[in-house]
């Protein structure tokens, strides 16, 4: 019998919008061939490319990448035992779950709306990923806007979160910082591991986003570059900061 293994989502959202937009200009090509002009095939190629992208998004699904990614996280921004740590937009618990393991002591708190279809997780999911980690002691679930975190000031050692920042409207992107800076103990450390750059949705790591960063609190931000292999090998980035204390 096959040990049960946890769940940590899958890129739902990018490989059905890619292989919607395959499909639908694949039919309009073939349409198009029979109804107006033959040189409507030449719409194939970028059906075939929105195809290949689907399915290269499906690796991100893989347990295995899901840990390595977790792993290297870690490794930039480690645990320290007998802190409160908050994961926002937790989705399955991965990195909550991951620094509940890495402490003998402390607390951590994972937070998320888990919209349907958004990764395919649920708090039900991240619950049962921390019995399954046997982490079930260590961490707590609740639902939470990153907009509007359920906690009081000065509250968490750290801040984290995995390619969720990126995701909420850009109108909103200001207050969700402030918040996670808001619940943050002075001194403690806010780590969001996020993709380079989506002009679509207007994210961009690079200085514009430091000078924000500093404006809203954070001292020593940083921008640590990673290596990921879906949809392609690409770099992101763990953008740290530390909270600053107030004279």
């Amino acid at each position: 019998m096959c040990e049960e293994k946890p769940y940590y989502g899958y890129p739902t959202w990018h490989v059905l919008s890619n292989f919607f937009l395959g499909s639908l200009i694949l039919i309009a090509s073939i349409i198009g061939y029979f109804k107006i002009n033959p040189l409507m095939l030449i719409l194939i190629p970028p059906a075939i490319y929105f195809f290949w992208n689907g399915f290269s998004w499906m690796r991100g699904g893989s347990l295995e990448q899901k840990l390595k990614i977790r792993e290297e996280f870690m490794r930039i921004v480690k645990p320290v035992d007998g802190e409160l740590v908050l994961d926002v937009g937790t989705g399955g618990g991965l990195l909550a779950i991951g620094y509940a393991k890495a402490m003998k002591r402390g607390k951590v708190v994972g937070i998320d709306l888990w919209i349907p279809a958004m990764g395919g997780t649920s708090m039900e999911t991240a619950v049962k990923n921390a019995e399954l980690e046997g982490v079930s002691d260590k961490v707590e679930f609740r639902r939470g806007d990153t907009c509007n975190i359920p906690y009081p000031d000065n509250h968490f050692d750290k801040v984290v979160a995995s390619f969720a920042v990126h995701t909420i409207p850009c109108k909103k992107r200001d207050e969700a910082f402030k918040e996670m800076i808001r619940v943050l103990k002075p001194g403690g450390t806010l780590a969001l591991l996020e993709p380079k750059s989506d002009r679509w949705i207007r994210w961009c790591v690079d200085e514009n986003l430091r000078k924000k960063l500093k404006e809203i609190g954070l001292r020593n931000v940083r921008f640590h570059p990673m290596t990921i292999t879906y949809p392609k090998k690409r770099t992101v980035y763990v953008i740290t900061g530390i909270k600053g204390v107030k004279p």
